[in-house]
């Protein structure tokens, strides 16, 4: 009878399935659960930079229009307040034509005729000098009694010729026209120095 008992439980729970527990989860695998030594898969640094720099443009560029539009606004109401002068056109020099330039044969020519008119000055008036007369020219004075008077009146005719030439590159027309007066006048007033120094010498 025991037996028979027995053998009917094992039966029976040789027939019976495996329930499974109702608060036992069933296992889901899951990257982690299956892999748990796994690493994290690292993001890329480019992805990152992009990532980062897309957040942060809108930022950066509404800062940089904001100083960007501050910094004209304040260098406009500073270029406001410059005060540039206006600019004068700048006169050309004048240009005197070559067929308007007076000779310089001429000058050269006036120039020998007054230092020839003062050596005779000088001359006639060591004549006239050595005859008993005396030298009127309180210039010349210090020089009557020497040979040094030939090189002292050579100092007039030198500036004489030296105011001639620069009349002559003159821009005004009266002066280039005019040049040859001083010379002239100077070698006129030699020579009739000269004659009359001579007059007074004969007298004596």
């Amino acid at each position: 009878m025991v037996l028979a008992t027995a053998a009917l439980l094992l039966h029976l729970a040789a027939a019976a399935p495996a329930v499974p527990d109702a608060t036992t989860k069933p296992a889901v695998a899951t990257p982690e659960m299956s892999d748990p030594f796994a690493a994290e898969p690292a993001s890329s640094p480019v992805a990152r930079a992009e990532t980062s720099s897309a957040d942060a443009a809108p930022a950066t560029l509404t800062t940089a229009s904001l100083e960007t539009s501050n910094g004209n606004n304040q260098n406009s109401q500073s270029l406001s307040t410059v005060r540039v002068p206006s600019i004068q056109p700048a006169t050309p020099p004048k240009v005197i034509p070559v067929q308007d330039m007076p000779s310089h044969r001429k000058w050269l020519a006036l120039s020998i005729a007054q230092h020839s008119a003062a050596a005779f000055d000088a001359y006639s008036t060591r004549r006239a000098i050595s005859s008993g007369a005396h030298e009127a020219d309180p210039l010349m004075r210090p020089f009557a009694q020497s040979p040094g008077i030939y090189a002292a009146i050579q100092a007039c005719p030198l500036v004489l010729d030296y105011a001639s030439r620069r009349m002559q590159r003159s821009s005004n027309s009266f002066m280039r026209r005019t040049w040859w007066v001083p010379q002239s006048a100077a070698t006129g007033l030699f020579l009739f120095s000269g004659f009359h120094n001579l007059s007074v010498a004969n007298q004596h």
